[in-house]
């Protein structure tokens, strides 16, 4: 038997998992990400991926891939983790590091969000079909897949947070990402310690102030959204991310608003292309799986 190792690296939790060779899911694990320093990360990974093993007496002879995905610039080509702003894998040999470990594996590496959109591009057996996948939590990305390749420009294609939003120079992550919220809600409630879980429980009990917080994050990702339909006209755009996966009633507020923009227009229906996540938070990992 062989196996697959797949791993979504992230600055808050570090998540692994083990497939067979069928790419089923066999067991999962999550970890909060050591970010003391390089090796204190990387060692963090291994110990994942070995507890894994141990738990299904799997060897790591036994394992024919490992891939993962890693936030920020990376250079597939040569497997380095160029740069990143949440964790500290500056210019860090990720695939050769990997090797050493796993000598008898096929070792991958990429960008998470590229990672995350092949998981839901395949979920939905695409092949020559082009999707957009946004993701939304402490930031917000985008990657578009486009007969079944990535669209990476020079090597920043995707990365719409630093999109402006308004006259002021205010760009889209500072607008719609989680601590974005967060700080509004913090203004709006008084509270310096209000948290963006604590704003949403009062926004499903009723809370008339948090919708000042989400009514410009709703218009301000519409936007964005019109403009992706109106340059691709994809088959699919998924909203996945931890704030999406976690408040699909958003996604609906969105696709309302996108639905009355297009009223009368030759787009008018496309709405209906806007879906949620289908793996979630595992999309990384059902990626990193099947890449």
């Amino acid at each position: 038997m062989s196996y697959i190792l797949a791993a979504d690296v992230g600055g808050t939790k570090l998540a692994t998992a083990l497939f067979d060779i069928n790419q089923q899911l066999l067991s999962t694990k999550e970890v909060a990400s050591d970010k003391t320093n390089r090796e204190a990360l990387f060692a963090c990974l291994i110990d994942s991926f070995a507890r894994l093993c141990a738990e299904k007496e799997v060897t790591f002879n036994e394992i024919s891939k490992v891939c993962i995905g890693v936030p920020g610039i990376v250079d597939i080509e040569k497997g380095i983790a160029v740069y990143q702003n949440n964790i500290p894998w500056e210019n860090f040999p990720v695939c050769t590091r990997l090797t050493e470990v796993f000598p008898h594996a096929q070792i991958k590496m990429d960008n998470d969000v590229y990672i995350a959109t092949w998981g839901e591009y395949r979920a939905r057996e695409y092949s020559k079909e082009t999707m957009v996948y946004v993701t939304l939590s402490t930031g917000i990305s985008c990657c578009t897949v486009v007969n079944g390749e990535f669209i990476r420009g020079t090597g920043l294609a995707g990365e719409i947070g630093f999109s402006i939003v308004d006259k002021d120079g205010t760009t889209l992550e500072e607008s719609v990402a989680g601590p974005a919220i967060e700080k509004l809600g913090r203004k709006l409630f008084g509270d310096s310690e209000i948290l963006l879980k604590d704003i949403m429980e009062l926004y499903y009990n009723g809370n008339s102030v948090v919708d000042k917080i989400l009514e410009p994050l709703v218009q301000s990702v519409e936007k964005q959204l019109q403009q992706m339909i109106l340059l691709l006209d994809p088959h699919c755009i998924v909203l996945g991310g931890g704030f999406f996966n976690h408040h699909p009633k958003i996604i609906d507020y969105i696709k309302e608003a996108i639905k009355q923009s297009f009223v009368g227009t030759p787009f008018a229906g496309k709405e209906q292309i806007i879906e949620s996540s289908i793996h979630k938070g595992e999309a990384g990992l059902y990626g990193a799986a099947i890449k």
